[in-house]
């Protein structure tokens, strides 16, 4: 009986062991990132090249995948390329742009700036993303502006992409909190680069604001990492999905107060769809 129960014991540590191993592994890097598509680009024919840049919300590890979602939409005619990476600010993307650019794009959607926002939260946040992100300034508004605006140049220069930028989504389902109304500035920043450069830009906050429930009375965003950590166990150990984790944690379209479920995903994908439509329509 003793040993019975050791092995029900090992057995499950081991299974948890794999399923974090797991986890970790797509943590690191999504599996078609830009590295590997050149890898086995050569390999086959690929229909029109989009790479999505960004962070977690591209990366869709600890949110819902909406690259996976425009895959089964648009397959094979379009080849996707995951360029989020999770925690990234807009310094990242800019420093990891030559990988980007080698994949001769079609179309770059960009979105990246929640973690910029993140950053300025509190000290605790910004000394995180110093050590994880190794940023080299104090993050302000002002110099996302430049990283973005540095980021649209080279891809204007060194590509012939068709370029869209995706506005930043809320930090917390309160709309009226400080918090929001910083992701209101930069969003608003993000417009004005888009129009500078006559680049496309794609409203995903309007449109994630009206999905949410008029009577809907949120907890408030207090920068609590880790309700990020509860949402990825109960998402990689307990298989819960996305959406009941939202709903247990009192919201409605992010998990955490900061990552997107299915619904918040949907949104970003048909953007990008009506994107794809308008510049890249498929011949019937």
């Amino acid at each position: 009986m003793t040993q019975l129960i050791i092995a029900l014991i090992f057995g499950t540590l081991t299974f948890i062991v794999i399923i974090i191993g797991n986890a970790i592994a797509r943590f690191r890097e999504p599996a078609k990132n830009p590295n590997a598509f050149l890898k086995q680009k050569q390999a086959k024919n690929t229909g029109k090249v989009v790479v999505c840049a960004g962070d977690s919300h591209t990366h869709g590890v600890v949110a819902a995948n909406y690259i996976d979602m425009l895959e089964k939409r648009f397959a094979p005619h379009y080849d996707f390329i995951n360029a989020g990476i999770n925690g990234n600010l807009a310094y990242n993307v800019l420093q990891r742009l030559d990988g980007i650019i080698a994949c001769q794009p079609d179309i770059v959607t960009l979105l990246v700036g929640t973690n910029d926002v993140n950053a300025t939260f509190n000290q605790k946040w910004e000394d995180q993303y110093r050590k994880d992100q190794k940023i080299t300034e104090k993050p302000t508004l002002e110099w996302y502006r430049q990283n973005i605006e540095e980021i649209i140049d080279r891809l204007q220069s060194e590509t012939d992409a068709k370029i869209a930028i995706i506005d930043l989504p809320m930090l917390g389902e309160d709309l009226d909190s400080e918090t929001n109304e910083k992701i209101n500035r930069y969003n608003a920043t993000l417009k004005a680069i888009a129009e500078e450069k006559q680049v496309s830009y794609l409203a995903l906050n309007e449109r994630l604001r009206a999905l949410l429930s008029q009577n809907h009375t949120p907890p408030p965003y207090e920068g609590d990492i880790n309700l990020m950590g509860l949402a990825i166990m109960k998402h990689f150990i307990l298989r819960k999905s996305w959406a009941a984790i939202s709903k247990e944690h009192g919201l409605e379209i992010l998990i955490d107060h900061i990552h997107l479920n299915a619904t918040g995903a949907s949104v970003i994908t048909d953007l990008i769809a009506d994107f794809l439509n308008q510049t890249q329509p498929l011949k019937s």
